[in-house]
C-alpha cells in the first residue's frame, strides 16, 4: 500500500469481547489509510481476536498489532503514532464503533482542512448496544472552525471532546512529543488544551458509536482522575495550555466540578472535600459558582436528587 493519508490508533486492553467488531466497522479494505493496535498488556485473549480478525478479513497490510507490557493508554498510543505513516492520527478506542460512512467522511473532510488545523473532533453517539446505532443516519457535512480547543468546547460545551472521537495532525502531535505518559486519565485532555493550532469540529453527520461501558473504566479509576486534574492545574499555572486565560480557567473549573463529583460517587469523600476546599477560587467562576454551595451538600442532596448528585461510602 502506497503512503496512507490517515493513520487509525486503537490502543487495546483486555477487549477481546469487542475488538473484532471495531475493526470491521472501521471498513478498512481498499482505501489509502492503515489501523496500528497497540495491545496494553491484555490479560484475555484480545491478541488472539485481533489477528483472527485480520485474516477473516484480508486486511494483513493494513492492520499492524503490536504488543507491549502494559504501560497505560497514553504509552499505547504514543507507541502506535511513532509508527503512522499518514498525515492524520485518528484515535479509535477498541470497544467503539464507526458507521459505513465515517471513514469516507474522514477522508473527504480532513485531508482538505485548512494548513493551521491542528486538532479536530468527530460528533459521537452514546450506546449500550450496537441497535442503539441505527438511528445514526449520514447527511451532509458540516464543520465549524475554531482558534484553539478551549475556543472550541466554549463554542460547542455539548459535543464530546476526548481522543475517542479526536483526530490529530502527526506533525502537530509529534512536536508535542505525544501524550503524557505519566497520566491514564485526562491525558487526552492535556494535549488537547497544548495544540497550537485551530480546531475543527465535524458537527455533522454522527461519525462514532460511543460504548457506555468502555469509558467509564478509566474515568472511574478516581485517583488517576485527581491526578491528571491536578496535573492540568499546574501545567496551567506554568503556561504549558494554549488559549485565552479565562477561558482556559472556566474549562479547569468545570474540570474540578467533574472530579469532585466523581469523588463523591466512587466513595472517596475526603478527597472530594479536599479538592474542594483547595479549588475555591478556581469554582468560582461563573461556569461553576452554583456548585460552590451545593457541591459540599452532596451527601444530603443525593438522597433527594441521587442521580443527579451520586454518593457512596467507601471501605477503606
Amino acid at each position: 500500500m502506497t503512503a496512507p493519508v490517515l493513520s487509525i490508533i486503537t490502543p487495546l486492553y483486555n477487549r477481546e469481547v469487542f475488538i473484532a467488531d471495531c475493526i470491521r466497522s472501521v471498513g478498512l479494505a481498499g482505501l489509502p489509510v492503515e489501523m496500528i493496535i497497540v495491545d496494553d498488556g491484555s490479560k484475555d485473549a484480545s491478541v488472539a481476536a485481533v489477528h483472527r480478525t485480520i485474516r477473516a478479513l484480508g486486511l494483513q497490510g493494513q492492520v499492524t498489532l503490536v504488543e507491549q507490557e502494559n504501560a497505560g493508554p497514553s504509552a499505547a498510543r504514543n507507541r502506535a503514532a511513532a509508527l503512522a505513516r499518514g498525515e492524520w492520527l485518528v484515535f479509535l478506542d477498541s470497544d467503539d464503533l464507526w458507521f459505513p460512512w465515517t471513514l469516507p467522511s474522514l477522508l473527504s473532510s480532513l485531508p482538505g482542512l485548512p494548513a493551521q488545523v491542528k486538532l479536530a473532533f468527530a460528533r459521537g453517539m452514546n450506546f449500550a448496544d450496537p441497535t442503539d446505532l441505527k438511528a445514526a443516519v449520514p447527511s451532509e457535512a458540516k464543520i465549524s472552525l475554531h482558534d484553539c480547543f478551549v475556543e472550541a468546547v466554549k463554542s460547542n460545551p455539548t459535543l464530546r471532546y476526548g481522543a475517542c472521537n479526536a483526530a490529530v495532525r502527526r506533525s502537530a502531535f509529534d512536536k508535542l512529543g505525544g501524550f503524557s505518559p505519566e497520566l491514564r486519565c485526562a491525558e487526552d485532555t492535556d494535549l488537547f488544551l497544548r495544540v497550537d493550532g485551530a480546531v475543527a469540529l465535524l458537527l455533522h453527520p454522527v461519525l462514532v458509536g460511543l460504548r457506555r461501558s468502555g469509558h467509564e473504566s478509566l474515568t472511574g479509576n478516581v485517583p488517576e482522575v485527581l491526578k491528571g486534574f491536578n496535573w492540568m492545574v499546574r501545567r496551567n499555572a506554568g503556561g504549558g495550555y494554549v488559549g485565552d486565560a479565562q477561558d482556559r480557567h472556566s474549562f479547569l473549573a468545570g474540570s474540578c466540578a467533574y472530579s469532585i463529583k466523581a469523588a463523591f460517587s466512587s466513595g472517596y469523600v475526603r478527597e472530594a472535600y479536599r479538592l474542594y476546599l483547595s479549588n475555591l477560587r478556581l469554582l468560582g467562576d461563573p461556569r461553576t459558582r452554583k456548585y460552590m454551595v451545593r457541591l459540599p451538600l452532596t451527601p444530603l442532596l443525593h438522597f433527594y436528587k441521587p442521580q443527579a448528585y451520586p454518593f457512596r461510602l467507601r471501605r477503606r
